[in-house]
């Protein structure tokens, strides 16, 4: 299995190899052509220097042989390999070759001759004539059979050729040094990617450090997006779940202390008394079908179910619910108000915001307590309150009570989870319900509630 790593530094090489490559045979193929040109003028030149050299010397006489030899040989330049001067009868006058000098220059050609074996020759010859048109020797010049096979072409060739291969050798070795740099520092942000990806899919927290790379910090940005998502989908089960099993224990409560009633002998199963157990049962329902939508993560949990309610019926029917409870730790509860008010709201909502508030008057109201609930219809609005002499809340704490969660420093003594005010809020503030507190330590607590008449 090829990572990440090695295929960019393969690219990177096979790019950079590339490059190269096509520089070298583009750059070689326009000098190549120009160095031709350049040896073609540059022969043409050579050739017509020694031609008006030769005739000058043979019009006149009294040059001297040796001098001629010496400066024929200056013209022994690639391609040229011998030069041969006659006069007019076919007499060697002068012959100068390659042969017969000696040097660096020589000893080098030499040794690329042997190495690239050798080459084929070709003589130019030219009739060399005086003033009045007349012969007077002939010129012949031995030379490559080709400009492209001359020494000093091979030579350019193969030192272009060698330049290109070191070219190369030195792209490939900085192409693996930026390649490993760079590739080095990609395959961490791939590998702390993946591990976030890893830490995300086990529930597990884990701080990053952000890619440089604009594509790797987009991946990176959504996988924080996601587990930031996750979080919050599964606090909010936490919260719903924590908040229904907190909703059962309300009607189970009220169904056990009418038993236990009943086995004491302290109250009858009277008709209102069945028909208060059936409404526990009615809400131990609804509780039940509300868990089984937790199965759909995605399914609204918060279903408002708008029905019309009659106020005062409703507040009788929570009240007598838990009357058998208050009454056993002697906190004396009543409902104060008797008006006859309907509105339309959801019923399971307000009952149990209400019923989680009298809950808490009864777990900080002491023996020998009174709790009393009262409602009235005011600006369009129904407010109904509750009202107890407990330990009360401190002035501080005020804010923070619907948290969820969250307990007072008095209540540590008393048992509860702090879910109980926070369900208050939020199933109030589903049917556009507010809830307003005023408190003093060792005095009492004041919930008022205020919901619309019609939602």
């Amino acid at each position: 299995m090829v990572s990440i790593r090695q295929q960019w530094l393969s690219v990177l090489i096979f790019i950079a190899v590339l490059s190269v490559a096509v520089n070298a045979l583009v750059l070689s193929a326009l000098i190549n052509r120009y160095f031709l040109e350049y040896t073609t003028k540059n022969y043409e030149a050579h050739v017509e220097q020694i031609t008006l050299y030769s005739q000058r010397s043979l019009q006149n006489l009294d040059v001297n042989k040796n001098q001629m030899v010496m400066d024929m040989e200056t013209h022994l330049s690639d391609p040229i390999t011998s030069i041969k001067l006659y006069d007019a009868l076919g007499e060697l006058l002068i012959e100068v070759s390659k042969d017969q000098r000696f040097g660096p220059d020589m000893m080098r050609e030499g040794m690329m001759s042997s190495m690239m074996g050798g080459f084929f020759e070709e003589m130019d010859r030219i009739d060399l004539k005086d003033d009045t048109g007349a012969k007077i020797g002939q010129l012949n010049i031995l030379r490559y059979s080709s400009l492209e096979n001359s020494m000093a072409t091979r030579m350019f060739r193969v030192a272009l050729f060698t330049n290109s291969l070191i070219s190369v050798g030195l792209v490939i070795i900085m192409s693996v040094v930026i390649g490993l740099i760079v590739s080095k520092k990609m395959s961490r942000d791939l590998k702390d990617t993946s591990v976030l990806a890893q830490k995300i899919d086990i529930g597990e927290d884990l701080e990053i450090h952000s890619s440089k790379v604009m594509e790797i910090r987009i991946i990176q940005e959504r996988l924080e997006a996601l587990r930031s998502k996750l979080k919050l989908k599964q606090r909010s089960r936490k919260n719903l779940t924590d908040a229904l099993l907190h909703q059962t224990r309300t009607p189970l409560t009220i169904l056990k202390s009418h038993f236990e009633g009943y086995e004491d002998g302290l109250i009858h199963f009277t008709e209102d008394e069945i028909k208060t157990c059936e409404n526990q049962i009615e809400d131990l329902t609804v509780i039940i079908e509300n868990m089984s939508g937790m199965i759909d993560a995605d399914q609204d949990m918060d279903e408002v179910r708008v029905e019309e309610i009659d106020v005062h019926a409703m507040l009788t029917r929570i009240v007598k619910g838990l009357s058998v409870q208050f009454e056993r730790k002697g906190i004396t509860l009543m409902l104060n108000s008797h008006e006859k008010i309907k509105i339309k709201s959801d019923p399971y909502k307000l009952s149990q915001a209400i019923y989680n508030i009298l809950t808490n008057a009864y777990k900080y109201t002491n023996g020998n307590g009174r709790v009393v609930v009262n409602y009235q219809e005011k600006d369009g609005r129904v407010c109904i309150s509750v009202k107890d002499d407990g330990i009360g809340i401190e002035k501080e704490e005020i804010g923070q009570i619907f948290n969820a969660y969250y307990r007072g420093g008095n209540a540590n003594k008393t048992q509860g989870e702090g879910i109980g005010l926070h369900v208050v809020k939020e199933n109030l503030k589903s049917i556009q319900g507010t809830v307003d507190v005023t408190s003093m330590l060792n005095v009492g607590t004041e919930f008022t509630i205020k919901i619309p008449k019609v939602i």
